[in-house]
């Protein structure tokens, strides 16, 4: 009887395998049938979690309408033609294209999770740019949402290994006729219906964007993009046209005053840090009381943007008064024969300051070595100066207080002025403080809270330790930001193809002992590229033959100014600030969008311009986003030492720099 049951027990277990072989084996035979469905439900899964979180499941509908009609009829197509020909070659290339579908779908998931956008093909140029960088963020960026992570991986895992195996071992489908021309008759009502049911896109205010963003499939336009309109936006011709050039030190019309001021200049740059949570803005709202404390003491430009969303071109926008080159990439970073004319530059050699630049985060990020050799600096220190790994934070950033130590030593070292300019990144995504400060917290918007909360210790600290070294009444102490963050005040995140407020807004509070009258608050539009103008009239330059972009934000500003940001990616948005009117054209749908700001400052009702005033508006704003490319007078490829120990290697616009430890000084 025991015999019995075990041979009752193994034939079950052998009937079992057999059915799961079977089912299996189906499943190869159809793996692109499979592997196409896993991408459309993928899509309308993310969209539906995103119309969810955003509130706009009412809108969730007309969202998915194009991704069924492209995703079901490539699937049909991929059948029909393993139908008509099915030998083992065909399946696998079809297997092959569907698999691409699908892994474009998880990859447009993960960015739709993080950022409320869709992916384009140019989002991901920095994987291939800087690909040790990019995925180190990208991990973060996983290791802060599991769950996410769990869903989007873990199937993606399975999948791959199925791509995998029917590569291998691929099975001609065994179809019946019948079923089959039915069931791709169906398919195809519903590819027919789907297109018919298809809204005009909406139009309106702000509150339009997400629905407009989410109405496209992103494989049918990743797979048009290079068949659209080239009107609108920036080209591979504009970059390869651009006439503009950034002056050197000799070339830039910079009188010096007969009567230097003896100060010391302290820059601290914030990375991503949006206005709207500061104490600013808000006195309730107690993240950064020492930034409030010291917009008391100097003055607060309270109406300032970035020039350029991007933090590369931001920090050059700053540190030079000329507006970075709105195109995707990091010109600023490709190692030029002469530093550009700019703020250290002109310290340093016109009234003998050292000078450098300190930041927390890896230099090889973005090249980051290569911009500060041509901002004109003489010190470079990153978080590979550290040689500590516990204070790292993240696949970026570092302890912000492990630089207090150097940077005292480097003040204390001479007696000369100095201009030192420090970066903070801690703010930076993925927002991770050390324990010393906090306990991590989970969402990402708490732990961003509490990054800007430690990093206005972080200025504080800086600060006592002028006081200490009796610096306090001898420097002009400046704390501006590179630009905000969005945290889905309009359904979008991050700082990317933005053009709302919450990005474009930036802090900006400067103490001049003597020099700013106390408390006093511009409101005025101002824009990032006017800091070195405006701390270069502090000093007495006489910069009006400078042809500077930017102009002293403390002086009297033109009547009408026309405070111009962009995108860094040829696709993203662009515009001006006029008074209280912002007007922005986006070059993806070539629509021009204005908002009152007095009347609505939270941005929820724009109104879409149209005929010959948005025709001329949005010339106007791709003109000027044009003419700010510059061109590189350098060979397309080299490489150089800066710094003594940093090997910068470029190609073209875009650069890579590498620390080399065994040549430090």
């Amino acid at each position: 009887m025991g015999t019995d049951l075990l041979q009752t027990g193994s034939a079950g277990k052998n009937e079992g395998c057999v059915r799961r072989m079977r089912a299996f084996n189906i499943l190869a035979g159809r793996a692109y049938s499979v592997i196409m469905f896993g991408a459309l439900f993928c899509t309308l899964a993310v969209k539906l979690f995103h119309a969810r979180r955003t509130g706009h499941t009412n809108e969730y509908f007309d969202w998915i309408l194009n991704d069924i009609s492209f995703l079901l009829l490539v699937e049909v197509v991929l059948s029909l033609v393993c139908f008509r020909w099915p030998q083992g070659w065909v399946v696998r290339t079809a297997t092959v294209i569907a698999a691409i579908v699908c892994t474009w779908s998880v990859m447009n998931a993960g960015w739709l999770i993080r950022n409320g956008m869709q992916i384009l093909p140019t989002t991901i140029l920095p994987l291939f740019r800087d690909p040790l960088n990019s995925f180190g963020i990208v991990g973060d960026n996983l290791a802060k949402m599991p769950a996410a992570a769990v869903i989007l991986l873990g199937p993606s895992a399975i999948a791959l290994g199925f791509f995998f195996w029917v590569l291998a071992r691929p099975q001609p489908p065994n179809y019946n006729r019948k079923r089959f021309f039915y069931r791709a008759l169906i398919c195809l009502i519903i590819v027919i219906s789907a297109g018919l049911a298809r809204r005009g896109a909406p139009s309106g205010g702000s509150a339009q964007r997400i629905s407009e963003e989410l109405r496209y499939n992103c494989q049918l336009r990743a797979l048009m993009g290079p068949f659209l309109p080239k009107t609108g936006r920036v080209t591979r011709t504009d970059l390869t046209n651009a006439k503009r050039e950034i002056p050197t030190l000799e070339r830039l019309g910079v009188r010096a005053p007969t009567k230097p001021r003896r100060l010391n200049v302290v820059i601290v740059v914030l990375e991503g840090i949006q206005y709207r949570y500061t104490s600013l803005v808000d006195a309730q709202e107690n993240l950064t009381p020492y930034l409030a404390e010291l917009a008391r003491q100097g003055v607060e430009l309270g109406n300032a943007r970035t020039s350029l969303s991007h933090t590369t071109k931001a920090l050059f926008g700053l540190l030079t008064g000329h507006f970075p080159s709105a195109s995707y990439d990091i010109v600023e970073a490709v190692p030029v024969l002469e530093p550009y004319g700019g703020l250290a530059g002109i310290l340093k050699e016109r009234l003998g300051f050292r000078t450098a630049f300190f930041q927390s985060a890896k230099g090889s990020f973005e090249s980051r070595a290569g911009l500060v050799y041509n901002l004109g600096f003489d010190k470079f220190w990153s978080r590979e100066s550290l040689k500590d790994p516990n204070t790292f934070l993240g696949s970026l950033a570092s302890d912000e207080f492990s630089m207090l130590e150097p940077v005292r030593e480097w003040m204390k070292a001479d007696d000369r002025p100095f201009l030192l300019t420090i970066l903070c990144s801690v703010t930076h995504d993925s927002y991770e403080v050390p324990k010393w400060f906090a306990e991590p917290a989970k969402e990402p918007v708490e732990r961003y809270r509490q990054a800007i909360n430690y990093t206005d210790r972080f200025i504080a600290a800086l600060d006592e330790e002028l006081a200490k070294l009796n610096l306090t009444e001898k420097s002009i102490f400046c704390v501006i930001g590179d630009h905000g963050e969005a945290f889905g005040e309009h359904g979008l995140h991050g700082h990317e193809r933005i053009a709302f407020e919450e990005v474009l807004r930036i802090p900006w509070v400067m103490r001049a002992p003597f020099l700013i009258e106390r408390g006093r608050r511009v409101i005025s539009p101002v824009s990032s590229v006017d800091l070195t103008p405006t701390l270069l009239t502090l000093f007495g330059f006489d910069i009006s033959s400078a042809g500077f972009d930017g102009t002293d934000a403390l002086g009297p500003l033109a009547e009408g100014r026309r405070v111009y940001f962009s995108d860094w990616k040829h696709v993203g948005p662009a515009g001006f600030v006029n008074g209280n009117h912002k007007f922005v054209y986006n070059p993806v749908n070539r629509k021009v969008f204005v908002y009152d700001l007095g009347a609505d400052p939270n941005e929820l009702a724009g109104v879409e311009l149209d005929g010959p005033q948005a025709m001329g508006i949005a010339s106007e704003i791709l003109n000027w986003r044009k003419d700010s490319i510059f061109q590189l007078n350098r060979e397309r490829r080299g490489k150089m030492i800066l710094f003594g120990n940093w090997l910068c290697r470029w190609n073209s616009r875009d650069s890579v720099a590498k620390y080399l430890p065994a040549i430090t000084n």
